[in-house]
């Protein structure tokens, strides 16, 4: 699985900004769209994504980013990651540390769920349900997904 962690000016700016309130930026896009440039953060919160406190965000946010992007027609647009999150990044086994995941190994048919422990950029530990941890690397890994 690839490793790629939203590396971008904007990302930034976002990161700046969500995590002294908690939050981890799961993935950024900013893409023109007509005359109007679109941003869309997808934000994780261990306690969950609270309304008001996105709103601060983005009040705080939104400036820089026109400043950034030379536009001020600009739409934010905030998402959750959702419950059953199909990973699109290594870099997420780092987000959602904590979290249960099934990951599905490369050249098998049978998805492994356990409990993330840590992780790098290279690998992930995940604890099994028998209490065994196991270790991952990103290149072993074909696909995973947070479980409910």
């Amino acid at each position: 699985m690839e490793y790629r962690k939203p590396d971008s000016p904007g990302a930034h700016i976002v990161l700046d900004l969500a995590r002294p309130r908690g939050y981890e930026l799961v993935d950024f896009s900013a893409e023109q769209v007509k005359q109007r440039l679109h941003v869309h953060c997808v934000l994780y919160h261990p306690d969950g994504v609270v309304l008001d406190s996105l709103g601060e965000l983005h009040r705080a946010l939104e400036p820089r980013l026109e400043e950034l992007f030379g536009s001020r027609d600009l739409y934010v647009e905030f998402s959750s990651p959702g419950i059953t999150r199909k990973f699109k990044s290594f870099h997420e086994f780092e987000v959602f540390t904590g979290k249960r995941v099934s990951i599905l190994p490369v050249h098998d048919t049978n998805w492994i769920t356990g409990t993330i422990q840590d992780a790098d950029p290279q690998e992930c530990r995940i604890l099994d349900s028998s209490g065994e941890t196991h270790t991952w690397h990103r290149d072993t890994v074909s696909r995973a997904r947070l479980v409910d």
